[in-house]
């Protein structure tokens, strides 16, 4: 009975570490792996270069980040990771590259660029406080006069072009490998890992950086980027949220998005609303529920994140 004991304790203790094994993510000192979380952890800066050549460029910007030795002076971020490390990052997560802005030679027309997205944070220590902003607030639309608007990034993987590296051989590697600009603002830029969706993005110098958030030049960052995975959300709405339309608000959003699920007003007072869809797309219907209609007056936003079912054909109201 007593060795039965210790064989039991032992086995237990595998098994534990086994499991917590399973989700350990991994990491290099300039770039983490967090596979359940579907996310890649870089290091990096506020590029030192950007506004190096502002008489040229006047204050535009071509790329939100680039890696050792990219275009620093036309990059908003610069990682320590090469495109090379990020994109066997993608492949660690089992996310497979799409493709970049191509001609179609039967029709003479530009094919856009396709692909999963992500989605991209950054935070730095400011004030003895941590800030974290989308990627996407760092920069400024000089047509719109406001911050650009928030967007899941396109994963082309880069065009594919003859390693030269290698001789006598056709071995084809990414465009990005060789320069290492990682993301465009353009969306017809060919040579990055990721570009911006937007088609607005084709007209030149749309973008700045944005001085009302951007911290000092040189200033040390964590980069989150994140696969834009389907999910759903429960989300419970308190305030004055009941009797002023909140249910219709939602509904009216959350199909404008693509987002299906339903919203229903609950005894205590509050709405709940349950959404499923890409992360990006319910998080911008979330932005939409924290203002709620005009009548409302939202006092709390409380979300929990739950395993995609698709079980939901469109979005619905509940009574």
């Amino acid at each position: 009975m007593k060795h039965r004991k210790y064989i039991i304790l032992f086995f237990t203790c595998l098994i534990t570490f086994c499991i917590g094994f399973s989700n350990i993510s991994w990491s290099e000192d300039h770039i983490e792996i967090k596979e359940k979380e579907k996310q890649i952890i870089l290091k990096g800066h506020i590029s030192k270069a950007l506004g190096e050549y502002d008489s040229e460029l006047k204050g535009a910007v071509e790329y939100l980040m680039c890696g050792p030795a990219g275009k620093e002076y036309e990059s908003i971020l610069v990682v320590d990771a090469s495109a090379k490390q990020i994109h066997d990052a993608m492949t660690k997560l089992k996310v497979k590259p799409g493709n970049p802005v191509d001609l179609d030679l039967d029709t003479d027309k530009l094919m856009p660029a396709k692909g999963p997205t992500v989605i991209i944070s950054v935070e730095w220590d400011e004030d003895e406080k941590t800030k974290k902003v989308r990627a996407e607030d760092l920069l400024y639309n000089v047509k719109t006069k406001k911050p650009m608007k928030h967007v899941a990034w396109i994963y082309t993987g880069s065009r594919m072009m003859l390693d030269l590296d290698i001789e006598d051989e056709d071995v084809y590697i990414p465009h990005a490998f060789n320069t290492n600009d990682i993301v465009a603002l353009s969306f017809s830029e060919p040579s990055t890992l990721f570009v911006n969706p937007l088609t607005e993005s084709s007209n030149e110098n749309l973008y700045k950086k944005n001085d009302m958030i951007l911290p000092a030049l040189g200033t040390p960052v964590k980069i989150t980027i994140e696969v834009n995975q389907k999910m759903q959300l429960l989300v419970l709405i308190s305030g004055k949220v009941q009797g002023v339309g909140f249910r219709y608000f939602t509904k009216v959003n959350a199909t404008k998005l693509g987002v299906k699920g339903y919203a229903k007003n609950l005894t205590n007072g509050k709405v709940e609303v349950v959404a499923e869809g890409d992360k990006e797309k319910l998080y911008a219907l979330i932005k939409q529920l924290r203002i709620g209609p005009s009548a409302s007056k939202v006092d709390n936003v409380k979300i929990e994140e739950r395993e995609f079912t698709g079980q939901f054909d469109s979005f619905g109201i509940r009574y």
